[in-house]
């Protein structure tokens, strides 16, 4: 057994004394001293436990040791799964892991489902401290417990996105480039010596060979450091690049990183150099090319105490549309605005409320506020912050705003008082009886509350279908909606992408998507200062949707970003302005002829001389 980095602990009979789903169970504080001890050392503590998990939480936040462990998986199944489960979340290796419990069948599951792994009883507990296996290193400060943390918050927030790139691109993952100096031989000698799962060269070397590779002046050296919307890694990258021989003699990263992509991204913009893999490793290396990352050379510890004059000369970008939209503005982070977003969001009863329709716009300066409490205390899609929006506050400098429910969502009429209300999409009519099973059905798999047959009844009563907008309405909600806006305030309009969509849970008329197209078109030839983000030219067929008319591919969401940066720039707003880390990427253009020049440059010298 040597350098184990995770300890796994089961609960009953071995962490604490007992049961704790039948007679209870009584702390050992020699096992609660031992775990804050590991952590001291730099070594994790997860639980693995047939257990119900909120009484297990609440027994070991009572016991003042909950925060202390990562990636519990207390629940009632196998436990060599789920032993195999923590390993996996903590990106480790069986090998680096030893689990306790008093089971044997337990101990002999866990080895069956990870080979390699320490499956130890309770009895070698007493054995640890003194054991050479758990040396570790100093870290009093926690600074690997926090890294986890910030992992298994990760965890968390990457099962909620539909694909690992989308989460990565929301991530904000940075990276900065720092040059190697001898304050770093210790953090070095500890990548260098220590990493394996992503250390592709796996050339360890002694203090002295360090003191010779800092010296060396006949290698690229650069330490990365990586931070994200999370937290900061750290420095946990270093590469050592012969720049003659085109050949990396080092490149290795810390496993708190693994999954981000940062070695690939390293990797491409190096040219993809001659490497020489040592296995094993635990991400391959290929030409693909990670857009998801940016870099940084400023001190981002700074990053948040921005002075008064730089928020001055920032652009103030409210956004109002759907959430999807949200990743075209992540390639606006290079440019030194301040975004606003109004979206969908989950209101009450757990529905959907979409807010970006014109006429709810208009009916949030239009309607008074008993005529909103009338329609909010009556209709479960409808709530307080139905009606709340920044689009008509003067705090913007630019407004961006897609139209996409125009085309799409449903509008119904009070017959009493003439209140006009938008709500659903995919063509369903809450008026409609014949449909009104299959509506029930459909919100009910959704788990959105009050929409019944009591209320369909009450809905029918009350309120009249009048379908989508109509495309004169449509151009007179436009044209108020302008007006309502400071001229000078520019206006930047998402149409609607005229492609055809069908399946059975949504199906648009492309003759409607097109109609309101051109309506939008006639509205900006002769509005004051609007412009247009076309996807009829972006979004080009149905292999750029995914799985709706309104859920576009990755490389679309690039596109409708770089065209909003196009008109930005033909306005000369201060947006255009770029941070420093936007150099980068031009410089990384120069790279190849720079590393061509620097292998050819006498032979250039004699062509020049002859």
């Amino acid at each position: 057994m040597e350098n184990i980095k995770l300890v796994i602990w089961d609960l009953d009979e071995t962490f604490w004394k007992g049961t704790l789903s039948e007679e209870g169970v009584s702390c050992v504080q020699e096992n609660v001293d031992l775990v804050k001890w590991l952590t001291g050392r730099g070594i994790i503590n997860s639980i693995v436990s047939k257990n119900n998990f909120l009484q297990a939480k609440e027994k070991l936040q009572e016991i003042g040791v909950w925060e202390y462990f990562i990636f519990p998986e207390i629940e009632w199944e196998g436990k060599g799964k789920l032993v195999q489960r923590v390993i996996e979340k903590c990106q480790l290796r069986a090998e680096n892991t030893l689990f306790l419990d008093d089971n044997h069948m337990n101990l002999e599951e866990a080895r069956f489902y990870n080979i390699g792994i320490y499956a130890m009883e309770p009895s070698f507990i007493p054995k640890i401290k003194k054991h050479p296996a758990f040396k570790g290193k100093d870290d009093s400060n926690h600074s690997r417990l926090g890294h986890y943390k910030i992992l298994e918050k990760k965890y968390v927030d990457q099962s909620e996105h539909i694909s690992n790139e989308e989460f990565l691109l929301t991530s904000d993952i940075r990276i900065q480039y720092l040059d190697v100096s001898i304050e770093h031989k210790a953090r070095l000698l500890e990548l260098l010596n220590r990493t394996n799962q992503l250390n592709y060269t796996k050339k360890r070397l002694n203090e002295s060979e360090v003191d010779e590779l800092i010296k060396s002046s006949n290698l690229e050296k650069k330490l990365i450091r990586v931070v994200d919307k999370y937290g900061d890694y750290g420095i946990t990258g270093f590469y050592a690049f012969d720049l003659n021989l085109n050949q990396l003699e080092h490149f290795v990263f810390s496993c708190r990183i693994i999954n981000l992509g940062v070695e690939q991204y390293l990797f491409e913009k190096l040219n993809f150099p001659n490497l020489e893999i040592m296995p094993d490793v635990a991400v391959q290396l290929d030409q693909s090319k990670p857009h998801w990352i940016s870099v940084f050379e400023e001190d981002s510890s700074n990053a948040g105490q921005k002075s008064k004059n730089d928020s001055k000369e920032r652009c103030t970008i409210l956004f109002k549309g759907e959430c999807d939209l949200f990743q075209m503005l992540f390639y606006l982070r290079d440019y030194k605005c301040q975004l606003l977003k109004e979206s969908n969001y989950n209101g009450k009863n757990n529905i959907i409320i979409n807010r970006e329709h014109t006429q709810m716009i208009l009916d949030s300066i239009d309607m008074s506020k008993v005529q909103k409490e009338f329609l909010e205390n009556k209709l479960p899609f409808i709530d307080e912050e139905s009606y709340q929006t920044k689009i008509f506050s003067k705090s913007f400098d630019v407004l961006i705003y897609s139209l996409n429910m125009d085309y799409i969502q449903e509008v119904y009429e009070h017959k009493a008082n003439g209140l006009k209300v938008t709500f659903g999409t995919n063509n369903v009519n809450l008026t409609n009886k014949q449909e009104w099973c299959n509506t029930i059905k459909m919100y009910r798999k959704k788990r959105w509350k009050g929409i019944n047959a009591k209320f369909l009844r009450f809905f029918s009563d009350h309120f009249i279908h009048r379908g989508k907008i109509s495309i004169d309405d449509f151009k007179e909600n436009l044209e108020r909606i302008r007006s309502e806006i400071p001229s000078h305030v520019p206006i930047i309009f998402l149409n609607g992408a005229e492609v055809k969509f069908t399946a059975n849970w949504e199906n648009y008329p492309l003759d409607r998507i097109k109609s309101m197209n051109q309506a939008l078109d006639e509205f900006i030839s002769k509005a004051n200062n609007c412009y247009l983000v076309d996807l009829r030219k972006i979004v080009l067929s149905s292999k750029d949707l995914t799985y709706s008319y309104k859920r576009y591919k990755r490389h679309c969401y690039k596109g409708i970003a770089l065209e909003m940066i196009k008109i930005l720039m033909t306005l000369n707003h201060r947006s255009i302005k770029k941070n420093k880390i936007a150099i980068t990427p031009l410089m990384d253009i120069f790279k190849p002829f720079y590393r061509f020049v620097r292998r050819n440059y006498y032979e250039l010298l004699r062509s020049v001389n002859s």
